[in-house]
């Protein structure tokens, strides 16, 4: 069954009212399909963005973490190669005026075999002698501790004797090495 209704004069109004607004609204939703496309335009262009945006910044971190584990390699290398100089120094007080040369070799080459550096100590044997003084009796030893050709550290320590034995400046005994303050790194 069907029933009909009459339509009241107010529903009617609205109808007719519903009605007439029907093309602004048909023309508001082709507005704002035609926006919904030109906003996917530009939504492709906002990800090209920043996917080369992104890709710029992986790109500046991938390098700055290369040099930053180049950086510590380097510093790793720089601190062995104190610490074989150190280890040089050590082993050449036991140096005297007549052994200075074969010790300094002995000493070199024992120690380049054991490290993947390089060391190379040259030895100058020196003698001072004042007035009132004994005679001053020395070896000046320069140890260098280089990767291939090229210096990582250079270390001098001297080996002071007196002619007659007795103590230097009265605290360091015969036959020690004093260490010098001059150490430097690539050449310095």
């Amino acid at each position: 069954m069907r029933y009909q209704t009459a339509l009241g004069p107010s529903v009617r109004q609205l109808l007719v009212s519903a009605g007439s607004s029907l093309p602004p609204l048909a023309k508001q939703m082709r507005y704002q399909q035609f926006q919904k496309r030109n906003r996917s335009g530009s939504l492709i262009i906002e990800c090209v963005i920043a996917s080369i945006i992104l890709a710029s910044c992986s790109i500046a971190l991938l390098k700055w973490t290369q040099k930053g584990n180049q950086l510590k390699r380097q510093a790793n290398t720089h601190t062995a190669a104190v610490l074989i100089a150190e280890n040089a120094a050590e082993r050449l007080k036991q140096a005297t005026v007549e052994n200075a040369s074969e010790l300094a070799i002995s000493v070199a080459s024992k120690l380049s075999e054991q490290q993947s550096l390089g060391v190379t100590i040259t030895s100058s044997s020196f003698s001072h002698k004042e007035e009132s003084a004994a005679e001053l009796i020395g070896i000046h030893f320069t140890i260098t501790v280089s990767q291939g050709d090229v210096p990582i550290t250079v270390k001098h320590s001297w080996k002071l004797d007196t002619e007659n034995e007795q103590s230097v400046g009265g605290k360091a005994s015969t036959g020690s090495i004093a260490r010098s303050q001059e150490e430097g790194g690539n050449g310095e």
